[in-house]
């Protein structure tokens, strides 16, 4: 057996390797099911998140704010491929907040 990965890391994992499968997969039935079994694992990493950290500090209030501003240019991008770049250097910019909030 491989190591085993810390709770979260291993949540995170799996949504990769689930979002991977819904790539591979050709049946709608079961598409639909990993669909449904990626919202709920994504849910319950919410909850653990939420559950963890300090949603009064300055540093969680700066990742969320950073987050939001990263869907929003993602969001932009895909609308229009040419804010592709700008929303990179966005999604980078809230990651470092996103992980300064979850040290502090």
């Amino acid at each position: 057996m491989a190591d085993q990965l810390p709770l979260g890391r291993q949540m995170l994992a799996t949504l990769n390797d689930i979002t991977a499968l819904m790539g591979a997969t050709h049946d709608p039935n079961q598409l639909n099911v990993l669909i449904e079994q990626r919202a709920q694992l994504l849910a319950k990493i919410a909850d653990l998140v939420d559950k963890v950290l300090d949603q009064e500090s300055e540093q969680y209030k700066a990742a969320t704010l950073g987050l939001q501003a990263a869907s929003a240019s993602v969001r932009l991008a895909i609308q229009d491929l040419s804010q592709v770049q700008d929303a990179i250097k966005i999604v980078a910019t809230a990651l470092s907040l996103a992980a300064k909030a979850a040290v502090a």
